[in-house]
């Protein structure tokens, strides 16, 4: 996920990437929505939006593949259940570090997809 990699990028790879590391940030949402208790009830309706959307975009992701006829993805190994923030802070903590992980996960997708473009 650094700039000097992005000239080596290839499509398989990057697409399994973005599916894995989708997958892993909606679980996190999940787990938010679960477990931040009364400091993120206000933010439900963003994270139930958002939720949605990796959602779909998780899908899409999985047509272009199959579509692209690119090999699929194994299945994800069970994860670790992620345990109860220890405070309101910790909740308000943990759902910015979750959020600013996604944010430049999909920017680095968003580059790597669209230098892959101008190559294929």
């Amino acid at each position: 996920m650094s700039a000097g990699t992005l000239g080596s990028l290839q499509l398989p790879g990057v697409l399994t990437r973005l599916r894995v590391d989708l997958m892993s940030y909606l679980r996190h949402v999940q787990w938010l929505r679960r477990a931040g208790g009364p400091s993120l009830k206000t933010l439900e309706p963003e994270l139930g939006a958002l939720q949605a959307r990796l959602d779909r975009l998780l899908r899409r992701l999985q047509l272009l593949t199959s579509r692209l006829a690119l090999p699929q993805a194994t299945p994800d190994q069970p994860s670790v259940p992620l345990g109860p923030p220890t405070s309101a802070w910790g909740s308000i903590r943990a759902a910015h570090a979750i959020l600013g992980g996604l944010h430049l996960t999909l920017d680095w997708a968003v580059r790597g997809l669209l230098l892959l473009k101008t190559r294929l």
